[in-house]
């Protein structure tokens, strides 16, 4: 929904923003960081899970959002039966999941999570290793299409389902300004469709483009976008 004037308007900055405004919000962010490896570490399946809730849900609260997504992957994957949850909090009969984690999982998880608490973590760790155990960096199949320098517009229509392509840069012109490697292609990726990686640039969008005349003038737009995305301008 990004850049839709009809959901959002300009972005206000808090001053002095908490981490996590109630205490909720951090234990849904840990609980998602324990479980999402039980999960397949498929991050953009949960972010699908989070675009499927009803509106008024998605809407609601940042955080509710990411919870209601998790029990939806949880049901998904069979580790909640369905409407589990509410069943429970109405205090009646609940379908279980017949899925469990492993003990073996459930240890080497903690130890990761352990692990990434730490103040400062080795720079081969956090450059090499995690993106490719945690994340979704993989290694290219083919070279790349564009170099940084290159004109290219973003194509114009977008996947049904899952994307990463926003909806204010779709047709739109744009200068490649940086390569950042390859990985798992997100449009498959989150509905388990197999898929081979992909490049990833950034791309740097005249502000005037995009916004019109309301646009703060002498201003760019960088955003992340996939190479099936982009078409040679």
């Amino acid at each position: 929904m990004g850049g839709r004037t009809e959901f959002f308007g300009r972005v206000v900055s808090e001053p002095n923003e908490p981490v996590f405004h109630h205490s909720w919000e951090g234990r849904v962010f840990g609980l998602t960081l324990s479980l999402l490896p039980a999960l397949g570490r498929n991050l953009d399946a949960l972010r699908y899970a989070q675009e499927r809730l009803p509106r008024e849900i998605y809407l609601s609260s940042y955080y509710r959002r990411w919870l209601a997504g998790l029990e939806t992957r949880l049901a998904e994957t069979g580790y909640l039966g369905p409407d589990e949850v509410d069943a429970r909090l109405a205090g009646g009969a609940a379908t279980h999941g017949r899925r469990r984690i492993s003990r073996t999982r459930r240890a080497a998880t903690s130890r990761v999570l352990r692990l990434m608490l730490r103040p400062e973590l080795p720079r081969w760790l956090a450059g090499y290793v995690l993106p490719r155990l945690l994340g979704s960096s993989r290694p290219a199949l083919r070279g790349r299409r564009f170099s940084v320098g290159d004109r290219i517009r973003v194509r114009d229509t977008r996947a049904p389902g899952h994307t990463r392509q926003p909806g204010y840069v779709t047709g739109k012109p744009g200068v490649i300004v940086a390569h950042l490697g390859s990985t798992l292609f997100p449009d498959a990726h989150a509905v388990g469709r197999r898929s081979r990686p992909q490049h990833l640039y950034t791309v740097a969008f005249d502000a005037g483009r995009l916004w019109g005349d309301g646009a703060e003038p002498n201003t760019e737009v960088r955003v992340d976008l996939y190479e099936p995305y982009l078409e040679a301008a």
